[in-house]
C-alpha cells in the first residue's frame, strides 16, 4: 500500500522580471507595534502643531488623508500646501527604527537579476539612509519618492506614471513588492507582477475586493521569498 505524497507547491516563477520594485516602510524594513505607534504619534503631533488643533481632530485628519490620498502628506500638500521637507524632518526618526545590516535580505536582493528600485511615499533622503543602515544601499539604483511623484502618492495612478517616467521600466517585466494590497491594484492593472508583503503589520491589514485579480503572490517573510523564487 502506497501512501500519497504531499504535493509541494512550485516555487514562484519570476524569470520574466527585469525590474524589482520595493516599497520602503513596512516592506524593506518592518516595525513592531510600539515603534509603529510612536511614528503615528509623531505624524499626529505634526498635524496638531501645524494647525494648532487638539489631538482628536488631528488624528482624524491624519487617518482621513491616509485613506483618501494614500498618505497623510499627500493630503496635507494638496489641501494645505504643507512643506514636505518640514514634515519629513519631523516625522522620520531613523534612530528610533533601530535598523542594522540584514544579511539574509542582502543575499536575497543580491541574487535578483536586473534593476532594484525603491518606490515610496516617503522621503528619498530617508529611504537612502534606511538602505544604508540595512546594508543594502549598493544594490539599489533608483529611489522614486514623494517628491519624484510630485506628492501624489500610491495608490493614485499618477504615482505609477511617475515611477515609469523616472525609471523607464517596462511594466510587464517588473515586479512590485508592497505591504499595502491597495498599492498593488494599479501596478497589476499596468501589467506588473505583484507581491503582497502580508505580515500583519503596516498596511497589510487593509484588504481589497477581488484580491486574487490584483495579487499574484504573497509572503510574510520577504528575504525567504526572494531566496525561493525562480529567476
Amino acid at each position: 500500500m502506497h501512501g500519497t505524497a504531499e504535493k509541494i507547491p512550485a516555487a514562484p516563477d519570476l524569470r520574466h522580471v527585469e525590474s524589482w520594485i520595493f516599497d520602503l516602510d513596512h516592506t524593506l524594513y518592518t516595525l513592531s507595534g510600539e515603534p509603529q505607534a510612536a511614528m503615528e504619534e509623531r505624524i499626529c503631533l505634526f498635524v496638531q502643531r501645524h494647525f494648532g488643533i487638539a489631538r482628536a481632530p488631528a488624528w482624524e485628519m491624519q487617518k482621513r488623508y491616509l485613506r483618501e490620498h494614500g498618505s497623510t502628506l499627500g493630503g496635507l500638500v494638496l489641501h494645505h500646501g504643507v512643506d514636505a521637507d518640514a514634515y519629513h524632518d519631523f516625522v522620520n526618526d531613523i534612530d528610533a527604527l533601530e535598523l542594522s545590516p540584514d544579511a539574509q535580505l542582502h543575499a536575497g536582493l543580491a541574487r535578483l537579476p536586473g534593476r532594484r528600485i525603491v518606490f515610496t511615499n516617503n522621503c528619498g533622503r530617508f529611504a537612502a539612509d534606511v538602505l544604508r543602515r540595512l546594508g543594502v544601499a549598493e544594490l539599489f539604483g533608483d529611489i522614486v519618492d514623494a517628491r519624484a511623484m510630485n506628492f501624489v502618492p500610491k495608490p493614485l495612478p499618477a504615482a505609477y506614471d511617475a515611477l515609469i517616467a523616472n525609471t523607464g521600466i517596462v511594466a510587464r517585466r517588473a515586479a512590485l513588492f508592497d505591504d499595502s494590497a491597495r498599492n498593488l491594484v494599479p501596478s497589476r492593472a499596468l501589467g506588473m507582477t505583484t507581491i503582497w508583503f502580508n505580515n500583519g503589520q503596516g498596511q497589510s491589514h487593509w484588504t481589497v475586493e477581488n484580491a486574487e485579480q490584483h495579487i499574484d503572490h504573497q509572503t510574510d517573510d520577504l528575504a525567504a521569498f526572494l531566496h525561493s523564487i525562480r529567476i
